[in-house]
Parts: structure tokens; sequence; C-alpha cells
């Protein structure tokens, strides 16, 4: 009989890695893969919000992010098309208080959360290519063919885990879309050195250039005087308009509002870019003998961006029902079903109040007024705080009635 797993795990960036050290920690045989050798690097905004910092306090990693190459991250600045700026802090800020986010880059960032996963006690192979999956006669998935060490092996598992990203050889063998120009987003990152005119308390930032619309230009602060700066927008809009996003980068870095910040910043390394499945276009996440995670579920959120929290939160998720699964012997497509409901319960709301500020994000003069009112209202900017964290707060934003009252707030 073939070596057989509890689980493989394909792919050992957060949302793997998160699921592999869960299930090792529970006592459960499993093998992460991933085609890289860690540290590598991924390329990414380097944001880690309250969601990532939920999942790292219950892995025990809160501290040692603290310790390495990260920043607390206490608000967010947004900026409108007309210039309109808003500094929004979550909540009041105490040093004595947990963080609510962070940034730090990806290399060590996805670094200590693969460690966590072998410290933990999971089987790591890397430099391993999966390169496609392995079904029983019935079509039920049990297992996959690994490439490593110049061999060919294959891998078999009770349960298959793909977290292996947006270009997941696992959603390919699967039959999923990998790309809807619709529910997809393209981006560029560089880092810089001497970026000036930061917030305090590690402030990241967002810009609606009116050039750039729909999609907006970031500034993120990092360790040691960083920075990581970027531009975003939906694939369907890039190419509709045949816009190339390095000189649209330029060309923010350049705009009056941020050139005198930029005047003695220096890049370091190259311009990168990346694509991003969106979960606006929904992705079954589980079937006959295999899970999705992370950015392979397409669980990114369709208006930030963000990708690590919905992979690390995702990937816990995954780990409790393969768990339940093991103890149940029970690996039907039906009862992983209670896998997807728990994932779009906790996201599902998000992503569609997502959806629909993204395309709000689309008519520069309402996101102006709405920053505008924010400037000038402690109770609008309050409200814009509390949607980050509060979904009741963001469905407020899709009833016309919401913005009728920014006239009026105080």
């Amino acid at each position: 009989m073939p070596e057989m797993y509890d689980a493989l795990v394909v792919g050992a960036g957060p949302g793997g890695a998160t699921t592999a050290a869960f299930l090792a920690r529970a006592g459960r045989r499993v093998l992460l893969v991933d085609k890289e050798t860690f540290p590598r690097d991924k390329v990414c905004g380097d944001a880690l919000s309250g969601k990532t910092a939920d999942v790292l306090r219950r892995l025990g990693l809160v501290d040692a992010v603290r310790s390495g190459a990260a920043i607390s991250s206490w608000g967010i600045v947004f900026s409108g098309p007309y210039g309109a700026q808003v500094s929004i802090p979550f909540g009041t800020y105490d040093p004595a208080k947990d963080e609510p986010g962070f940034v730090m880059a990806r290399l060590p960032f996805d670094d200590l959360v693969f460690n966590a996963a072998k410290d933990a006690g999971a089987e790591v192979w890397e430099d391993a290519q999966v390169t496609g999956l392995l079904r029983d006669d019935t079509g039920r998935v049990t297992g996959a063919t690994v490439k490593r060490n110049g061999e060919t092996a294959d891998v078999h598992a009770k349960i298959v885990v793909g977290a292996d990203g947006a270009y997941s050889v696992v959603a390919k063998d699967l039959g999923f879309e990998q790309l809807d120009e619709r529910h997809y987003c393209g981006g560029l990152r560089a880092y810089y050195e001497g970026v000036t005119g930061f917030e305090d308390h590690g402030f990241i930032e967002l810009h609606f250039v009116s050039e750039a619309i729909p999609g907006y230009f970031w500034i993120f602060p990092m360790a040691n005087g960083g920075a990581n700066v970027g531009i975003g927008m939906l694939s369907q809009d890039i190419k509709k308009k045949d816009i190339k996003l390095k000189p649209l980068l330029d060309f923010c870095i350049d705009h009056p509002r941020f050139k005198d910040r930029f005047t003695n910043a220096t890049r370091v390394g190259k311009v990168q870019g990346w694509g991003l499945p969106l979960g606006s276009k929904g992705r079954p996440l589980s079937g006959d003998g295999w899970l999705l995670v992370g950015d392979a579920g397409s669980l990114i959120d369709p208006f930030s961006g963000e990708g690590i929290g919905n992979a690390m939160i995702s990937g816990e998720m995954a780990a409790n029902w393969i768990g339940k699964a093991l103890d149940a012997d029970d690996f039907s497509p039906s009862f992983f079903k209670g896998y997807d409901a728990d994932v779009l319960a906790y996201l599902g709301t998000e992503f569609r109040l997502s959806r629909m500020m993204q395309q709000l994000g689309r008519w520069k003069w309402l996101l102006n007024f709405v920053i505008d009112r924010a400037s000038k209202s402690k109770t609008v900017a309050a409200a814009i705080s509390a949607m980050f964290a509060d979904e009741n707060e963001r469905a407020k934003f899709a009833n016309p009635l919401f913005y009728l009252k920014l006239a009026f707030a105080k």
C-alpha cells in the first residue's frame, strides 16, 4: 500500500502554512509542498490586516512579528481624485494595546508562518513542483504527482488542499477558470527608501488619483524607513482602456500631490507585477477529495485587494474541517460543504459589499465627496474607520440615504 498522509497541502504561503500548522498541532500527518525554497519573496502590498493579526495570535506568532522587520499600523489615509484627504485611525492609539494591524515584507513574513508549520511537525518538501492531481476510478482526488530532486513521485492523501495561489495548479486541474477579467486585478509593486510625509503610527495610504480611476495608488510605510509603493486596477479596465500600469505608477509618483515626498527617494530593486483573483466571483471551495484556500479559492477582497488575512482565515477553517472529517472518517463532498459555508459566512457579505464599493469607486465626484466629508466630520471619519471592521457600517454605503446623511453630518 502507498504511504498515506492525512492531508497534502500544496503551496506554503500564508494560507497553506496556516492550514499545515493547525493540522500538525492537532497531531495530524500532513505534508506541505511548495515549488520554491524558503525564504522567498511574494509580490504584495505587505499590509497585514486585523484578520491576519487575529490568526497570528491564535498561532502564537504576534510577538515574532513585532520583533521582526514589521511596523504596527494604527490607521489609514485616503485621498480623493480632486485632492480631498483624510487620516482615519483604527481606534485610539495605545502602545499598551494590541495593534490593529502591521506592515511586514512578505519574504520574512511568509518565512515566519512557514517555519511555524515546520515547528508544529508538518513534513515539508521545498523545491517540489506539483504537476497534477491523482484520482481513483470514481474521480475522487486521492493525491498529487510531485516532481522533486529530478524525480517524480505520487503522493497519496485523504484530502488535498490547494493553497498554491492565483495561478493554482490544483484549481487548474480541477477545471476552474484562471482569469476572468471582470473579477481579476492586476497590480504593480515597488520598494523605495527615503519616502517622506508619513503619518505617525504606521498609517497606510490609499490614494484615488483621477488619472488612475477606477484603480488606486498606495504608499505603505515599512520598517527601517522603507515604503511599499504600488498601483492596482481591474484587468477588464486595463484591457479596455489599454492602460500600461508601469507608466501609470510613475505618473502617480510624479504627481504634484506626491512628488515632493519622492524627491530624495530611491527605488530598491525592480518593479514587479502580479494578478489577484477577486472574491466577487464565487468558486467552489471543496469537492471530492479536495479543498481550496486563499488565492487558489479566489478569496481576495474586491475593494482593498486584501488576500493574506483571507488566506489565513480560510486555512484555519480548512484545518478545522479536515480534522472533523478525519474524526468522522467522512471525506464526502457533502461533508465538506460545511467548510464552504463557514468561509462564506465569514467573508461572503464582505465580498458583496466590497464589490459594491469597487463599483462606487468609478464615480470620482462621489469618492471625493465622501473623503472630503470625512476630513470635516468626526462622525463620518468614525463611520469609515468602523467600516473596516464592522460589516453593518460597510452596508450603509449601499444605501443612497447614507450620502444624504453625510452632507449634514457634524
